[in-house]
């Protein structure tokens, strides 16, 4: 049984009685879903890293379609509180605050930087509160990048990576992250565990299709956390996660230059490491606040080359403020720890695209700040904000007095995996 989420019409033994929901009981991954299509429409073009043509400035479609669906949402109820998560806004204004101060200081450019910085975390606060629709979002994504994946095959799609699968993404690296996460996130959305396994299969070879090494082994690692934590508790699953960054980093280091890829990578590896090298260089000399948005480059033989590390980044950026306070709304919210929710597959899902997220941003620039990750933490706020059927019956009429709910009051129980 289904209800609107603003009202729905309560009737029982002769009397009929129009009580109104509250509003904050919707759920994010309801069992059965009717995609948005506003809302799929515009989140999928997330994945299109190309300029919009009739637009000056070269103004991204990505940015475009985003402040597009972030304006339709403000006149929209969100179906869900966040008090739950009341901590995330505050962090977000704090964060943006110090960056633009310690920009503004050093007498940087910072509008378009501090604007996309914004933008991401208002689009989380919305995918949270429910004003965009978190499961329609994730499908819109899903779709895209499968016509990408086909557009590409097809000879349509840009081929920038002589046969890696990049398409409208432009770049393997950010395809092979955008693909193994998106396929985490749309496991969450499927009741049928078939369905589920064919997805990250589908992702999988997707994944190796683009050539990121990075982006194979964080997508593994996502897997296995996965297949793993569900069973475990939560000081086992911490232990899990060190031995899941454990494995990633011995794969990085000995499995990445095995066969055909010690030859073909060995320039591109080297010329990584330089610039690895170079933004250490440039974070010790900056100061422990940062150096400012936009500061996280670095200088090889002349050439400025962007930061191959996202955490790196975030301390040349803003300093430790800056990357304990990004860290911490991915652990909080990808993870799920405050506050402790019960345990459904779209929980690990989420926190198994945390996982890839927090991997590919040891070997890949501009990983925290990327569309595609804050639609993890969009996610898993929203999962926080979920109140629990337990909860939410005490706001419904009868709930004090047990058995005596009123008929038709009945919640949508949170989605659970099927066997």
């Amino acid at each position: 049984m289904t209800h609107d989420v603003d009202s729905a019409d309560l009737s029982g033994g002769g009397i009929g009685l129009r009580v109104r929901q509250r509003p904050d009981l919707a759920a994010v991954f309801p069992i059965a879903h009717s995609a948005r299509i506003i809302d799929a429409a515009l989140m999928g073009l997330i994945i299109y890293r190309l300029a919009v043509p009739f637009l000056p400035g070269s103004f991204p479609a990505a940015q475009t379609a985003v402040i597009g669906l972030l304006l339709i949402s403000l006149f929209r109820r969100p179906p869900r509180s966040l008090r739950a998560v009341a901590w995330y806004p505050f962090l977000c204004l704090g964060l943006l605050g110090f960056a633009v101060v310690i920009s503004a200081v050093n007498g940087l450019d910072l509008e378009r930087r501090a604007g996309n910085i914004g933008l991401l975390m208002l689009m989380a606060a919305f995918l949270a509160s429910g004003r965009i629709d978190v499961a329609s979002a994730i499908k819109g994504i899903g779709v895209a990048l499968t016509l990408n994946a086909a557009l590409f095959a097809a000879g349509v799609a840009p081929d920038a990576y002589q046969g890696a699968l990049t398409g409208y993404l432009q770049d393997k690296n950010v395809a092979g992250l955008y693909y193994g996460v998106a396929a985490l996130l749309l496991a969450a959305t499927l009741q049928r565990r078939w369905l589920r396994i064919a997805v990250l299969a589908a992702a999988g070879l997707a994944v190796v299709a683009t050539d990121s090494r990075t982006s194979m082994a964080a997508y593994a690692c996502g897997i296995l956390w996965l297949v793993v934590t569900p069973r475990l508790g939560l000081a086992f699953r911490a232990l899990t996660g060190v031995g899941i960054a454990a494995l990633f980093v011995w794969a990085e280091a000995n499995l990445s230059t095995a066969g055909v890829y010690g030859v073909e990578r060995a320039g591109s590896d080297a010329l990584r490491e330089r610039i690895l090298q170079a933004s250490f260089d440039r974070v010790a000399l900056a100061p422990w606040s940062g150096g400012g948005l936009g500061t996280a480059t670095a200088d090889v033989d002349g050439i400025a080359w962007f930061f191959h590390n996202s955490y790196l980044a975030l301390l040349a950026e803003g300093g430790v403020v800056l990357l304990v306070g990004v860290l911490a709304i991915y652990a909080v919210a990808g993870f799920g720890l405050l506050p402790r929710r019960p345990e459904t597959f779209a929980r690990h899902a989420v926190g198994a695209a945390t996982v890839v997220v927090l991997l590919c941003a040891t070997q890949l620039g501009e990983v925290f700040f990327a569309p595609m990750s804050f639609v993890v933490v969009g996610a898993g706020l929203a999962l926080l904000a979920e109140r629990r059927p337990e909860a939410a019956a005490d706001a419904l009429p009868g709930a004090e007095f047990p058995g005596t709910a009123l008929p038709g009051t009945e919640l949508p129980l949170t989605e659970r995996p099927r066997s």
